[in-house]
C-alpha cells in the first residue's frame, strides 16, 4: 500500500482571493497564484516516498461563478508547476448532498482506490473545518495550515507554513 499527503487546494497550495469582505477561492486563472515554495515542498514529500494528491471542493462550478475551462487551466498549472500525482475535485454545491463534497470522504475514497493508499500511514493538510473533518472521518492525521481566516479553528496539529509539513513525514 502507498502513503500519501493529501492537500486541500485553496489556501494551502494556492493563495486565497480577497472578495466581498472575505477570503475565497480564485474564480479566474489570472487570480490563481501558487503559494511560495510549494514546488520545493512537493518535491521533498515525493522524495520521502509519499504520493502528493489534491482533494478540493469547487462548488463555484455548480453555482455558475467558475467556468469549467478556468478550473481546467488552474489544474494544468498545478500539474505543471508542482508535479502532483493526482487531483480530485468535487464540483457540487452543498444542496447536492453528494458523497464527494468534503467533509464527506468520497474524494479520499476515490484516491484510495486508484492509488492503493493506506490512510493510517498518510496525512492531510488543509485550512478549513471541512478538511479537518474529512481526515477525521477516515482516521487520518490532519495538519491545519494556519492563516488569517482560520485562527479560531480548533485543531490539534497546526503548521505555520506549508514547508513545516516536511517535519511530520
Amino acid at each position: 500500500m502507498n502513503r500519501a499527503v493529501f492537500f486541500d487546494r485553496d489556501g494551502v497550495l494556492n493563495k486565497l482571493v480577497s472578495r466581498d469582505g472575505g477570503l475565497f477561492s480564485p474564480r479566474t486563472v489570472d487570480d490563481f497564484q501558487l503559494v511560495p515554495k510549494a514546488e520545493d515542498v512537493i518535491n521533498q514529500i515525493k522524495f520521502e516516498g509519499y504520493l502528493c494528491i489534491v482533494v478540493s471542493n469547487q462548488p463555484d462550478v455548480a453555482r455558475g461563478y467558475l467556468d469549467r475551462s478556468e478550473l481546467d487551466k488552474m489544474t494544468q498549472i498545478l500539474f505543471e508547476s508542482l508535479d502532483l500525482h493526482d487531483i480530485f475535485y468535487c464540483l457540487h454545491d452543498d444542496i447536492d448532498e453528494c458523497d464527494c463534497r468534503k467533509p464527506a470522504p468520497g474524494l479520499l475514497f476515490q484516491a484510495e482506490e486508484k492509488w492503493n493508499i493506506d490512510f493510517a500511514c498518510s496525512l492531510m493538510v488543509g485550512d478549513t473545518v471541512k478538511d479537518l473533518e474529512v481526515a477525521q472521518g477516515v482516521d487520518m492525521k490532519f495538519y491545519l495550515l494556519e492563516g488569517e481566516h482560520n485562527q479560531s479553528l480548533l485543531a490539534e496539529n497546526r503548521i505555520a507554513s506549508l514547508r513545516d509539513i516536511i517535519g511530520f513525514l
